[in-house]
């Protein structure tokens, strides 16, 4: 695929987001307003407690069990202290490497059952410029692609900074957000995931949230 192809293609996606039976200028509103609202959290060093509920709302405002894991994760960790959410979220939004920030929220010693999907919508909130949002539909679609190797459907760690650099290599080609990238691999990944579960006739899952794709734990 050429670049002038692709960036087609790319926005063509981006603008079935978030609901590809929409009209465009619905989609167009609710990207808008999920702009609006993320933009309180680009560039803040560190989040309070009340923020962080915000941005799991974000994520998995329509999964309820994946919102109540990782609220349960939040309580789990502790907010204060050397070892609480705040600090390491702190120092994630701090870290100049990116593999390290997102370890520092999602990896082994970071906050319980928050893994890469919820730590890397930390990042992207706040760091809207350098970060986007570890997703499973967007991997597939990056795969699919071939700007990803192949491996299993989950998001893993070791997926993350050649899924990072595969995002930004296609923001800067197409001359689009990181987020709406996000959104645009969304569509392409989740619309791929759709047929395969028709043909295998499996039901269909729902999504993390109206602003966002749905990624994996």
């Amino acid at each position: 695929m050429n670049t002038a192809t692709l960036r087609r293609q790319l926005g063509a996606w981006r603008d079935l987001f978030p609901n590809p039976s929409a009209a465009a200028a619905d989609n167009a509103a609710s990207r808008a307003r999920d702009d609006e609202h993320l933009a309180t959290f680009a560039g803040l060093d560190s989040l309070t407690l009340p923020q962080v509920k915000q941005l799991i709302d974000w994520k998995f405002g329509s999964m309820a069990h994946r919102r109540a894991r990782a609220l349960d994760g939040l309580a789990h960790a502790g907010w204060n202290g050397a070892t609480g959410a705040r600090g390491k979220i702190r120092r994630a939004l701090a870290a100049d490497d990116d593999f390290e920030a997102l370890a520092l929220i999602a990896g082994p010693e970071g906050i319980h059952r928050f893994g890469p999907a919820m730590g890397s919508a930390i990042l992207a909130a706040c760091r809207p410029e350098r970060f986007t949002v570890a997703d499973v539909n967007a991997l597939a679609a990056l795969r699919t692609l071939d700007r990803m190797p192949p491996g299993p459907p989950t998001f893993r760690m070791k997926d993350w900074l050649g899924y990072l650099q595969a995002c930004r290599a296609l923001a800067k080609t197409c001359r689009m957000s990181l987020r709406d990238v996000d959104r645009a691999l969304w569509v392409a990944g989740a619309a791929t995931a759709t047929e395969r579960r028709r043909s295998a006739g499996t039901p269909a899952t729902g999504r993390s949230r109206p602003g966002t794709a749905s990624t994996s734990p």
